[in-house]
């Protein structure tokens, strides 16, 4: 069996919009990864970056624009900058994983914001909350603990144990993704997503390691290698 797929910040050309989720869906993707921030009144709105320089025509920090002003910004090829609900009612409409990635530490007022994008829209069985910080991590537990939770780590080694702590699943580095680390965390209960895998090597690898998805920037090639990989996987004789 190969891994399952999810778009990277959707797709690398209108990454983190809703553009970018539908092309990753259109390509094959069965979830999509996203990150988050808040406007100054406490909106959360998809973004990699603290601030929009890089992504839109536009420039300042998103936790010094309001959500209207969020609003009229555009990416530089012209997409929107979506809302968490916006994104959540896209994901939950075509059934797809939605891997909600926390940049900053929220505060509870912004856990609550989060939680009432979630709840709102149904999403709580296909949403994956993430973050590279425990503390973003734990907070998200403690307000939420039925909701799926999980750490984003990279550089050092980790055991099931302690990933097992943020949550039931663990999104790492592929370069800390072997078959014996895997197994570890497995029988931690946890599922196992790498990032980011963008080739055939590292896809080989992964599936070689028996993680269950791997986050990629290229869906569509990554299918088309699945494909040409079972095709090619000797069938049971009857």
């Amino acid at each position: 069996m190969v891994p399952e797929v999810i778009g990277h910040r959707g797709a690398p050309d209108d990454e983190n919009t809703l553009k970018g989720l539908r092309d990753a869906v259109a390509n094959g993707a069965t979830g999509v990864e996203f990150d988050v921030w808040w406007t100054s009144d406490g909106v959360p709105v998809l973004s990699h970056d603290p601030t929009v320089d890089r992504t839109t025509t536009s420039h300042g920090p998103i936790a010094g624009m309001t959500a209207a002003q969020v609003r009229l910004l555009r990416t530089k090829r012209g997409q929107k900058v979506p809302t968490l609900d916006e994104a959540l009612r896209y994901t939950v409409a075509h059934q797809q994983t939605a891997m909600v990635e926390l940049k900053p530490t929220p505060t509870p007022a912004q856990v609550q914001s989060l939680l009432t994008a979630i709840r709102s829209n149904r999403a709580d069985k296909y949403v994956i909350v993430h973050s590279f910080n425990p503390e973003a991590v734990e907070a998200v537990r403690e307000a939420a603990p039925d909701l799926r939770t999980a750490l984003t780590h990279q550089k050092t080694a980790i055991s099931g144990a302690e990933a097992a702590r943020y949550g039931t699943s663990l999104n790492v580095s592929r370069f800390l993704a072997t078959p014996e680390a895997v197994q570890d965390w497995h029988a931690a209960g946890l599922r196992v997503y790498v990032w980011t895998a963008n080739w055939p090597p590292a896809w080989e690898k992964a599936k070689a390691a028996g993680v269950d998805a791997v986050l990629t920037d290229r869906v569509g090639p990554y299918k088309e290698w699945a494909r040409t990989v079972c095709s090619a996987t000797p069938q049971p004789t009857p």
